[in-house]
């Protein structure tokens, strides 16, 4: 369990979630107050609000009364106190979006209060994002923005995906303008990101317009495959900078093997060299960075969840579906989003997309997991709420370069997954699906296939250990 902290201290009880403000430091800054468009410094006394900036446009702007540099005596009458302010401050802007979509704010010298309206979007239903209008809303809006002619469609398209995941005929046909005019990329992170929703949009459209550029983007990866994975650039030779990374490799696999859905000609000893590669991964511990034995610990950067997308595209694929090890495998990989949310943000090139990755695999568990699913996204709701941003995008609050909606486009995906409208979502086969039957044990023996299980293992008395009502709080791997 978490540690407690001293009485002294800001925080009045445990805390699970990693890189939460200091109460020691004499600067932490909230990057996105959510859609209300400022950044907060925390000051000290632990922790003082001060204005870093407002964003052109947004409704803190909009009040023509805040500016950089003012204190934040209260906001709706609250102080920050005894929790992580992330969490508090996420809280406001979901009990103001369920009511008049108002903010006070006090500011010291300031004889009233600075009012902000935010958009009343309604309440988040116990069951959200599926059954939630205030949901739909947020889908809906990230949609528009990613169609609207300055929209970011994320790097390598990888905003596609999110479209394709909404459901809806309009954002598919987004997509389909978007695919038949895509110039096939070298570089294994776009060939991956772009190749996903390429093929899903095909398997759903079966618009054979788009099958010469993802067959293009076959043989590029063909072409970049080195030791059955791939570098981050492209390339087979191994220098610096050019090894496995298997952060973009990983999502190549994930294309490949849904281009073979497609009906595409991709060649058996690259496709099942890779699957065989990363499949190995699976149960035994992280998706490591690169060629190397499997991770210990769970600062993966997003990296098994992304294997868990990719044995999803596997157990799509082959016949034997979820009766196969790749459904285990993808389940398993999965189920490491519980455990390592306690690592959020965490990486050497910040940790935003790690929290793509480790939002959108737990997803993928809402039907098995219900009870750890829920705990899951209603633990991490804050950060949700204050990744997004005024027009509808999202970024990924605290995630350092990755806090922008270049890669925030995917961040919905947290909203859309449950929502099965992607093969690697769960969505069924469609009448343009060609199956193929991969190995049956790609990797190792029969017996290895009990590190998949998602049950406990039996104690010396015999008995199995209910895993079913874990938590975050309780049960989560602790970074301290």
């Amino acid at each position: 369990s978490a540690p407690t902290l001293a009485a002294e201290s800001f925080y009045s009880g445990p805390t699970f979630f990693s890189q939460r403000p200091d109460e020691t430091k004499s600067l932490t800054t909230i990057d996105r107050f959510g859609p209300v468009g400022m950044a907060i410094d925390l000051i000290q006394p632990a922790f003082t609000m001060r204005i870093k900036s407002i964003e052109e446009g947004s409704p803190a702007a909009a009040s023509g009364k805040l500016k950089a540099g003012q204190i934040i005596e209260s906001i709706n009458g609250a102080v920050l106190k005894d929790i992580d302010p992330r969490i508090q401050l996420g809280d406001m802007i979901t009990t103001a979006e369920a009511a008049d979509g108002l903010l006070k704010f006090a500011i010291q010298g300031e004889a009233e209060p600075v009012i902000v309206k935010i958009p009343a979007l309604g309440a988040y239903s116990p069951t959200w994002p599926l059954n939630c209008p205030k949901s739909d809303k947020i889908v809906r809006n990230l949609a528009d923005y990613i169609a609207s002619p300055k929209g970011e469609k994320g790097v390598g398209g990888i905003g596609m995906v999110f479209l394709m995941s909404t459901g809806e005929e309009k954002d598919t046909a987004v997509v389909g303008e978007w695919a038949r005019t895509l110039k096939p990329h070298m570089y294994p992170w776009f060939i991956g990101f772009s190749g996903i929703p390429l093929c899903e949009y095909y398997l759903r459209t079966g618009d054979a317009s788009v099958l010469p550029s993802i067959q293009k983007l076959v043989d590029n990866a063909v072409a970049t495959q080195y030791n059955d994975a791939w570098m981050g650039r492209g390339g087979t030779s191994v220098t610096y900078g050019s090894g496995h990374l298997n952060a973009g490799g990983t999502a190549v696999l994930t294309f490949m093997l849904l281009a073979k859905e497609c009906g595409s000609a991709v060649p058996d000893n690259a496709l099942l060299g890779a699957l065989r590669h990363f499949y190995r991964y699976t149960g035994r511990g992280g998706n490591p960075y690169g060629d190397d034995r499997p991770e210990i610990g769970f600062v993966d950067n997003g990296k098994t969840g992304n294997l868990a997308f990719a044995m999803a595209a596997a157990a799509a694929l082959t016949p034997d579906g979820e009766n196969s090890v790749y459904a285990a495998a993808r389940d398993h990989a999965a189920n490491t989003a519980i455990y390592s949310t306690s690592f959020m943000l965490h990486g050497h090139t910040g940790g935003g997309i790690g929290e793509i990755w480790r939002s959108g695999s737990m997803s993928l568990l809402r039907d098995k997991k219900p009870n750890q699913y829920r705990d899951f996204i209603d633990s991490r709701r804050w950060h949700y709420e204050l990744s997004r941003r005024f027009d509808g995008s999202f970024g990924i609050l605290g995630g350092g370069g990755y806090d922008k909606p270049l890669w925030g486009v995917a961040y919905g995906w947290a909203y859309t997954v449950p929502r099965k409208q992607l093969r690697i979502f769960g969505a069924p086969p469609t009448r343009f699906s060609k199956p193929f039957q991969l190995p049956k044990q790609p990797w190792g023996v029969e017996a290895d296939n009990d590190f998949l299980s998602l049950e406990a293992v039996p104690g010396n008395d015999g008995k199995k250990q209910d895993l079913s009502k874990e938590t975050l709080a309780k049960d989560s791997s602790i970074p301290f």
